[in-house]
């Protein structure tokens, strides 16, 4: 048991280790530009080591995405994370990498990774719909489709702000988020 958790850690280390070369290396060049040899002689390990755990540099993004965790892992649904979603995680955590967003922007692996935030919010949505009932004159095909658009408009919304530098502050954004997602699906006292 001891042996299989010291293997755990060392693999932990190891993955830390190639994610923080492939962020310190996103600040010096072009992602495009950074090859799995970059990554690895960075790390100082092999590129066995390497493909013994991503396949390319692109798993080693996206599984090294910190965001997801707090997303997935957040429950609840208070004014402050509609749904369970957690909005300002979302945008402090990408004003904080702020360099890399501006990096990967535009690029091939940008998309890929604000799909992967759209996709993350679009469940969500349709989890936090499966325990209650669906508003009024909405379908379960319509409800995917509406997630879709809010979402992917929260996302687009977030890296056009962080590409701008941030120029509003991030409780105004948090607050603009907060009322997509409630304009569109959450019932309000008004009603």
């Amino acid at each position: 048991m001891t042996e299989d958790l010291q293997e755990d850690r060392r693999i932990q280390k190891t993955k830390q280790l190639l994610a923080d070369s492939l962020s310190q290396l996103m600040r010096e060049k072009e992602y495009d530009a950074i090859t799995i040899q970059d990554i690895v002689d960075k790390a100082n390990v092999g590129r066995s080591t390497f493909y013994a755990h991503y396949e390319s540099k692109e798993k080693l993004l996206l599984n090294n995405i910190n965001f997801q965790r707090e997303l997935i892992h957040f429950s609840g649904n208070d004014p402050q994370h509609p749904m369970g979603i957690n909005l300002p995680y979302l945008f402090n955590h990408l004003a904080e990498y702020g360099s890399i967003v501006k990096v990967i922007h535009g690029t091939p692996i940008g998309y890929q990774i604000a799909e992967h935030f759209t996709a993350i919010m679009v469940s969500r949505i349709v989890r936090y719909y499966k325990r209650k009932p669906l508003p009024a004159g909405m379908e379960r095909q319509l409800l995917q489709y509406k997630a879709e658009a809010v979402a992917g408009g929260i996302v687009r919304m977030v890296f056009c702000w962080v590409m701008d530098g941030t120029p509003v502050p991030a409780s105004k954004m948090i607050a603009q988020a907060q009322e997509l997602l409630q304009g569109h699906f959450l019932p309000t006292n008004n009603v």
